[in-house]
């Protein structure tokens, strides 16, 4: 029977590829958003800065820049370590397509059920390595989770080949002969794994635009599914599951980070619940998935291992991207 051995939640910003010296360009971006969402609300930067004054400013400087890179790249390379040492034969990845494949439609949740994952240029050095490379997924395993899922009151859309990555060819220039996956995977790929990926499915979770978000008690659910379903596949594999995205962005919020790594810890499933949505929006929204996450590994007897947590801060107001990065070992996996 298959065995859950694995869990992970890790940021997939750009910034993790950007130097330290860089990281204010990011704030330009940020300055013309007019929707930024901070506590269920949403603001323009001037309220926003109004708000909060400019009380992130001393954090701005390239000194706190490099530093908290530095932090940022050590978490990498340790929750990399972590996910060789689990010895994965399989993998469930978790996601969200930013309008990179699907600009005209919001699918609440997919599963791939396809049989190749395309990485590659033009995704950028972060995502990707400097060629294409083709990994594979697990066709047969994905269409006994929609079977599953199905039998669970969940309607999926079933994605059976990849769309060509507009986003990709609108951004970088041109459309390689290839659909390049959304940026949630890549980075797993090429940052956890080191492009050398085993056998997984990708779900893709709307999470950022209404009206079709599953809703943390939703996500949670789907957690629970997914646990059941793995535990009732028969093949004898080691079963790894990773969300990737999250925390707070792009209004950093040390205080909502703090006390979500803390319900993650302790498995506080009411604690999550007792946000309501308009806390997960926008890249908040990602955190979403990380219930599904614990909800997976909970009844392994797994702790959560909090690696490090860096706000990276790229505006006075205090936008940003706050990184945590943590992850749960089955015990037999210590």
């Amino acid at each position: 029977m298959a065995k859950i051995v694995f869990g992970m939640a890790v940021p997939h910003s750009g910034m993790l590829g950007q130097k330290p010296e860089d990281w204010l360009t990011n704030g330009d971006r940020d300055r013309k958003n007019p929707a930024l969402w901070y506590k269920g609300k949403t603001y323009t930067y001037p309220e926003l800065e109004a708000l909060r004054g400019a009380a992130f400013a001393p954090f701005l400087t390239l000194e706190e820049r490099t530093e908290r890179a530095a932090r940022c790249r050590a978490a990498l390379d340790e929750m990399a370590e972590a996910y060789a040492r689990a010895n994965c034969d399989v993998v469930i990845v978790l996601g969200k397509d930013q309008k990179e494949i699907w600009p005209d439609q919001s699918p609440s949740i997919t599963i791939y059920s396809g049989e190749e994952v395309h990485n590659g240029p033009p995704q950028r050095p972060v995502y990707a390595p400097d060629h294409h490379v083709v990994h594979q997924a697990y066709p047969e395993f994905a269409t006994y989770l929609i079977n599953k899922f199905q039998a669970e009151s969940f309607d999926l859309n079933d994605l059976m080949a990849w769309p060509q990555n507009t986003w990709m060819e609108a951004r970088q220039g041109y459309a390689p002969d290839y659909p390049v996956v959304p940026h949630a995977y890549s980075f797993v790929y090429h940052q956890i794994m080191g492009d050398d990926v085993p056998r997984h499915v990708p779900v893709l979770f709307n999470l950022f635009y209404p009206p079709t978000q599953p809703s943390m008690k939703r996500c949670i659910e789907f957690g629970r599914v997914l646990r059941e379903a793995i535990e009732a596949w028969p093949e004898d594999v080691r079963v790894g599951v990773i969300a990737s995205g999250g925390l707070t962005h792009f209004v950093n919020d040390e205080e909502f980070d703090r006390d979500v790594m803390g319900k993650l810890a302790a498995y506080d499933y009411e604690g999550l619940m007792t946000y309501d949505d308009s806390w997960y929006q926008s890249g908040t929204s990602e955190v979403k998935i990380y219930s599904i996450v614990m909800m997976a590994l909970q009844a392994t007897g797994a702790q959560m291992t909090l690696v490090d947590y860096v706000p990276c801060w790229r505006t006075e107001a205090g936008t940003g991207e706050g990184m945590g990065f943590m992850y749960w070992a089955a015990p037999e996996t210590n």
